[in-house]
């Protein structure tokens, strides 16, 4: 048993902040809210030894913050951990750690879980004793990193251990935040400007009987100032790795959004805390937050978060309008619009014909996928959901997928299905990339990864969730596209307005900024049975101040069964030609006589050039 000494007393009156454990000029300062203990004392250890060589019984504020201020010897400071014990004999882990030990092998036991003592239940409702490390993480390298504008943004969503944990990843450090850093050359190849992680601090994935939380939602003890030690391939100092991440990502001018999912019972004050630490120290360009814990104008308002952005579910215009910019939705309501209209279900070509028009604020981060669900190929192979593997007898995972099989379930040698399941998944990405907002892909989804049918596999780490990286060849005709469908993205600025679009030309181009149309032009189509669409986007609105030399574009959707003739709107001085046909033709170039054939199920996109 080591020494026991009280600690000095110091002149703050209401000491409150920084909570939790900071070097200052080679001193450390301790700070947690005990508010119904009367005394406590911190209890520094060596790796691996079970008994303290230090307690230092700590001040009480009125407030109820205990502190207290150690000199730690550097050879100690490399390998101490430490904890709280109250007065009353409880042990106390810090919510503020910044570094936890004995959870570094994902999937493993706490190493240093002892059944015979319990910690109090405190905010984040940790239930056994997590030793945290001493950690002095400093700031963040780099303070200049400019995020991308808005419209720039292409959103990529992946969880650290499965984008590279399977071994056709190819990477040194599989599984890890090094391990996702090897990658970023991919995801700038690819045409990625922005990365949101799923939870990265810490949690223990093994709270749920027989099963591995692989996402980290709900779990009881969550950390939320600790980078996961089990995702780091430096269990020593996963703090750097996690930030060597973020600043390789940042030199490929890729932003980094995170996750903060947060337990009902965490203090708001906590909330705030976590989102300024990974701000200030990290360098993390926004959030993700579960909105129904905490208002988000609590984040939005704070000056520490002031350069942040954040995304948010459950939300209306009014806040969106409040911090235009800032505050983005998370928009689940386009991935179901636009599912049920690409598989043909009846009445949706007006909410199809809203979403080409509304592009504001309102529209937020869209996509056709995220993890919580059927990836992108499962999308057009699956009818219902095949969640046995979670031993929950299918109870588990979203009933509504709006999903179709093309005709056969699961995998299948018919090529025609086949052929029809690759034409689904290039109109889902032509529609994601053309529709407005914020595009996002799920990790995997550029390149057909499937789930077999499991729409929820937040406890299947293995095959099920980790990414098989073969499907870049098996595959490449869906990469290709994707990547082709970004880049013709960037090329339109019509494509990348965040603003709703008008149907009048009020600045005298001869044609409205947008136009809706049918099989003829200036027709539209409202019945519930038509599955066809005409959109119009003039080029020349494509600038705020004055005419823009960009390019009009015409998309065509024929969500039929059969194929129909359109004839094309016309405007003066340009010829439309075909840049894409998602039914797998060659774009044909110049369109002759005014009309095209749009095959069933297919989207054409024609671009245009000025007539000579």
């Amino acid at each position: 048993m080591g020494k026991t000494i009280d600690s000095v007393q110091l002149n703050r009156r209401n000491f409150i902040l920084p909570l939790g454990a900071e070097k200052t000029d080679g001193v450390y300062s301790f700070s947690v809210s005990l508010p119904d203990s009367k005394e406590c004392s911190v209890c520094l250890f060596h790796e691996n030894e079970t008994e303290p060589y230090l307690e230092v019984r700590m001040n009480r504020q009125k407030n109820g913050i205990f502190y207290a201020e150690i000199a730690i010897s550097p050879k100690d400071e490399k390998n101490t951990a430490y904890y709280y014990k109250t007065g009353e004999g409880q042990i106390v882990t810090d919510p503020y750690a910044k570094h936890i030990l004995g959870r570094d092998v994902f999937g493993e036991k706490n190493k240093f879980e002892n059944e015979e003592i319990k910690t109090l239940s405190l905010e984040n409702r940790v239930e056994t004793p997590l030793l945290s490390k001493l950690t002095d993480t400093g700031r963040f390298a780099d303070d200049l990193y400019v995020p991308n504008k808005k419209e720039d943004l292409v959103l990529y969503e992946l969880q650290i251990r499965s984008f590279t944990a399977d071994p056709s990843s190819r990477v040194k450090h599989p599984g890890t935040f090094a391990g996702a850093a090897e990658k970023v050359p991919y995801l700038k190849k690819l045409g990625i400007t922005g990365v949101l992680l799923l939870p990265v601090y810490d949690f223990n994935e093994n709270d749920i009987s027989g099963k591995t939380n692989l996402w980290g939602y709900d779990c009881r003890e969550t950390c939320y100032f600790a980078p996961k030690a089990g995702f780091a391939f430096d269990k020593k100092d996963p703090c750097r790795e996690f930030k060597l991440l973020v600043e390789k990502l940042h030199k490929a001018s890729i932003d980094v959004y995170m996750e903060l999912m947060f337990l009902p019972d965490t203090p708001k004050s906590m909330m705030t805390d976590a989102a300024r630490y990974y701000a200030v120290i990290y360098g993390i360009d926004g959030f993700h937050i579960n909105d129904y814990q905490i208002d988000p104008v609590t984040f939005l308002s704070d000056p520490q978060l002031a350069n942040c952005r954040l995304l948010v579910t459950n939300t209306d215009d009014a806040l969106l309008s409040a911090f235009p910019g800032r505050a983005m939705r998370f928009n689940n309501s386009f991935m179901n619009d636009m599912r049920r209209y690409l598989k043909g279900d009846e009445g949706l070509v007006p909410v199809f014909y809203d979403r080409m028009k509304n592009r504001g604020e309102g529209s937020g981060v869209t996509y056709m996928a995220d993890h919580n669900g059927f990836s992108l190929y499962d999308l057009y192979s699956y009818d219902v959901k095949h969640n046995e593997a979670n031993g929950e007898n299918g109870r588990d995972g979203e009933e509504f997928n709006y999903s179709w099989n093309c005709g056969e379930e699961g995998e299948t040698k018919n090529r025609k299905v086949r052929a029809l399941r690759s034409k689904m998944i290039r109109n889902a990405i032509t529609t994601l990339f053309l529709t407005g907002g914020i595009p996002m892909l799920n990790a995997g989804d550029e390149f057909g990864f499937s789930k077999n049918g499991n729409n929820n596999t937040y406890c299947q780490d293995n095959g099920l969730s980790y990414l098989d990286w073969t499907g870049l060849n098996k595959n490449r005709e869906i990469y290709s596209f994707v990547r082709s469908m970004i880049a013709f993205r960037n090329d339109h600025p019509m494509l990348k307005r965040i603003r709703d679009l008008r149907e009048t030309d009020y600045r005298g181009m001869g044609i409205p900024e947008i136009s809706l149309h049918g099989t003829s032009p200036w027709r539209v189509d409202y019945q519930a049975y038509n599955r066809l669409a005409g959109v119009y986007l003039c080029g020349a609105y494509a600038s705020e101040d004055e005419e823009s030399d960009a390019s009009d574009l015409y998309v065509i959707y024929n969500m039929h069964w059969e194929k129909h003739d359109f004839v094309l709107p016309e405007r003066r001085g340009k010829k439309l030609k075909v840049c894409i046909d998602t039914s797998g033709r060659k774009p044909s170039g110049a369109v002759n006589g005014g009309q095209i054939t749009v095959e069933p199920r297919s989207i054409v996109v024609l671009d245009s050039e000025t007539e000579k």
